[in-house]
């Protein structure tokens, strides 16, 4: 199982050829699951026209009206059943959506987020996220996954039965999604350094494990363009491996084909 998260940026700044790149480095990878923040209906456009996003992927999505000038998106290989979206306290418009994935063997939610941005806004990310977990309560096998926009100050906030997949894999290495020293065009955009690790996967529950995690996004758009890249944030990709189910547990399906 393959899961991807990207915030796609909603600049119009070399909008097209961005979200076109995007879906370039996705299709080399082609995830079972991919969920978008920042999603506009230019960037909607772009995605859907894709062929192998066309004929392979279920979708689900949350764009425009209340949300203002961008959403979210959920693509799926596999059957999604049960999909909402939840909105959060907030003064950005922000939430999450939740789906159950149809894995054929171990139940999987899948929880796509999007937090509250900004220095000042540490408390209420963290009552967003306190909404997201108690929502997951009852949920055994959840993979979370987006912008949380927390700064390692606010790492605390993630704790047992919750497991950040990149610091779980990767200890030594930093794992930036925003990074001035490589993103020319996140340094242009705002004149200032900065270097965090806003886009996360969580997983928990022991019927999944994670076996490996890394960056998309990571090189600029083209070399006619060195400091256009992809997106301000780079994305992040994961790969889950099932694990036996319990003795005398039964693996349930949420979809029947």
């Amino acid at each position: 199982m393959v899961v991807a998260t990207f915030n796609v940026w909603f600049s119009d700044f070399h909008a097209e050829a961005r979200y076109r790149a995007i879906a370039d480095v996705l299709a080399r990878k082609i995830p079972d699951v991919m969920v978008f923040q920042e999603i506009t209906p230019a960037a909607l456009a772009v995605f859907l026209a894709e062929p192998w996003i066309r004929v392979r992927y279920r979708r689900a999505e949350v764009t425009g009206g209340d949300l203002g000038n961008y959403g979210m998106l959920m693509l799926s290989r596999l059957p999604i059943a049960n999909v909402t979206y939840t909105p959060l306290p907030t003064n950005l418009a922000r939430g999450f959506m939740t789906a159950e994935l149809d894995t054929g063997g171990q139940p999987l939610t899948v929880v796509a987020l999007h937090l509250e941005s900004g220095k000042a806004a540490a408390g209420l990310r963290s009552r967003q996220l306190g909404q997201v977990f108690r929502a997951l309560r009852r949920t055994e096998n959840a993979v979370v996954l987006g912008d949380f926009n927390m700064r390692d100050s606010e790492n605390g906030r993630i704790g047992e039965p919750y497991r950040d997949v990149w610091p779980m894999l990767r200890p030594d290495e930093d794992g930036f999604t925003e990074d001035t020293t490589i993103n020319l065009m996140r340094l242009d955009s705002k004149n200032k350094q900065r270097h965090v690790r806003f886009d996360r996967v969580l997983l928990k529950g022991g019927g999944w494990a994670a076996t490996d995690v890394e960056l998309l996004g990571t090189e600029p758009i083209s070399s006619a363009l060195p400091r256009v890249f992809p997106s301000d944030h780079f994305g992040v990709l994961c790969r889950l491996k099932p694990q036996p189910v319990t003795e005398g547990a039964r693996p349930h399906r949420f979809w029947r084909r």
